[in-house]
């Protein structure tokens, strides 16, 4: 059953924004910032959250917007939760219960809910949230069915509104049941699982009801010890510990929901600079200075457009060189094709990561992002120079292609190009010179059905950057078609075609009628069909 079950759930999988893998724990209200800070001195860094749902049994304690924008930035990493209706075995009294009956339309109200409630405190779309259903009986299949028919619910509406869907839950009884859906061709399983088991294994695999080849690709979190004690930094809190290997909102410095307290416009009005209540711990002075390159630098084109944020204790004049949130820095009609640098000097840059969201890394003190409406926001936790700059240096050429034919596809793999800004946008394939197929930038394979059939296919690629500068074509792979062998008749019958159909689908089925003894020449025309070409050289 793995490879079913392997498909289904490649068919489900939603992406998440980050995974994270090391320890966390859990803790029925959200700890003070302060109580946050002292337990850098644990070895935990994610936390499991409880953001809200009927049957939820902690209350938010200091869990705000604020709270999460300002743990995140400090190197935590969240595992949001929601307690909604239970299955209708729990042994537990005094629960909503999941209605046999309507347990599909109950499972997307709670993800409608559990999506309104993340998005309140940050947590966007493409990030996980975990529905928490506890251990029910396991000899009740109606029980069983209405818990499965909930899941399957959560897992579609999550999805469809742009988030990553988990579960946790008993090994016994919920993760069990998962396993079945898995197990069965369910498209509607979630993307993470996290398995409670009280048995003190420090690892997410290893588990006698999840094949380790399940939710294989960071996509489990353990729950290895339940409640008990634990003092760091020397702050007590009563915790679950677990062992994290899967979805997470990760640590991340980001953009405040609340309106700023402050902005400066550029002289030119071309742009402006936004700070929040925390983002000085002294009353600071906040200035945005336009310029442009005068020459050519580290293969950027002269001219630009150059901003300088300048920040300094209004009352000493000192420098402010950190910031105690993102700054965002809003340039409102870019050119189009601009790459963004930072400099501490103005004379040196480095080019800036473009973010897909408004939230830095841990380590990351700025990032870009560009706007629907064609703006684009700098998000900086320092001061210095800001430029966006036209790209005229080439990539580098992709290094080491190498191509593999199998079952009638050509799989090309390179080496990464390089580019001055930072990064390369894209590779283009061509074949015999002309382009047939672009690919994010992100990725260094691909697979190709497309082949000449006279005379040699010869494969290059070509890196591009955001500017649209191309690097010299990459070495080439060639293709040519097998001549047909030998000895075969001229026309050939139908029971050859019919066989090798049932051959290539792995022999499923009835085997169709053959003569006896299979004739010689059907090997060599069935090898030549299966793989018609072949690498040239």
């Amino acid at each position: 059953m793995a490879s079913t079950a392997g498909s289904a759930l490649r068919a489900a999988r939603l992406k998440a924004s980050s995974f994270y893998t090391g320890y966390g724990f859990d803790t029925c209200g959200a700890p003070s910032l302060e109580t946050m800070e002292a337990w850098q001195a644990s070895p935990y860094r994610a936390i499991g959250i409880y953001l809200g749902g009927s049957n939820r049994a902690c209350p938010d304690g200091y869990l705000t917007p604020a709270w999460v924008n300002s743990v995140r930035a400090d190197g935590w990493n969240l595992l949001p939760l929601w307690v909604g209706p239970q299955a209708p075995c729990v042994s537990q009294s005094g629960l909503e219960l999941i209605n046999a009956a309507s347990a599909e339309t109950q499972g997307k109200a709670a993800a409608d809910s559990a999506a309104v409630r993340a998005a309140y405190f940050g947590i966007g779309a493409g990030y996980p949230i975990y529905f928490d259903m506890e251990g029910y009986a396991t000899n009740n299949a109606s029980c069983t069915q209405a818990a499965q028919r909930f899941v399957a619910a959560w897992v579609d509406e999550l999805h469809a509104m742009g988030y990553a869907a988990g579960v946790y839950g008993s090994a016994a009884s919920t993760i069990r049941d998962l396993v079945v859906m898995l197990e069965s061709g369910s498209t509607s399983v979630p993307d993470d699982v996290w398995i409670a088991r009280w048995n003190g294994d420090e690892d997410v695999f290893g588990d006698p009801v999840v094949p380790d080849t399940y939710w294989s690709a960071h996509q489990r979190v353990h729950q290895y010890r339940r409640g008990h004690k634990e003092t760091w930094g020397g702050v007590q809190l009563n915790i679950d510990s677990n062992y994290v290997d899967g979805a997470v909102v990760e640590a991340a410095a980001t953009l405040s929901a609340e309106p700023p307290a402050g902005t400066v416009t550029s002289s030119d009005g071309l742009a402006s600079v936004s700070w929040w209540e925390n983002s000085f711990s002294t009353p600071t002075t906040v200035t945005l200075t336009p310029s442009a390159l005068a020459g050519p630098v580290q293969g950027f084109a002269a001219g630009g457009y150059v901003l300088q944020l300048g920040t300094a204790d209004t009352g000493t004049a000192a420098p402010v060189t950190r910031f105690g949130t993102l700054l965002l820095i809003h340039v409102s009609s870019p050119e189009a094709g601009v790459v963004a640098a930072f400099s501490t000097d103005g004379l040196t840059w480095t080019p800036l990561r473009r973010l897909s969201s408004a939230a830095l890394s841990v380590g990351q003190t700025s990032g870009y992002q560009l706007e629907p409406d064609g703006s684009l926001d700098i998000y900086t936790l320092v001061p210095g120079y800001f430029g966006l700059f036209h790209d005229i240096t080439a990539p580098t050429t992709p290094g080491g292609l190498r191509g593999h034919l199998s079952k009638g596809e050509l799989l090309l793999n390179w080496g990464k190009a390089t580019d001055n800004s930072g990064e390369v946008a894209s590779y283009r394939i061509t074949l015999n010179r002309a382009p047939i197929q672009t690919i994010a930038g992100a990725s260094t394979k691909t697979s190709l059905t497309r082949f000449k059939k006279q005379g040699w296919s010869v494969y290059r690629v070509i890196a591009v950057d955001g500017s649209g500068n191309q690097s010299a074509p990459s070495q080439s792979v060639a293709v040519v078609k097998v001549a047909r062998p030998h000895g075969l008749p001229r026309a050939i019958p139908a029971w050859a075609w019919r066989t090798l159909k049932w051959q290539a689908k792995g022999k499923k089925g009835k085997r169709p009628l053959t003569p006896r003894p299979v004739p010689g020449w059907y090997w060599h025309w069935a090898g030549w069909q299966l793989s018609p070409y072949r690498l040239a050289g």
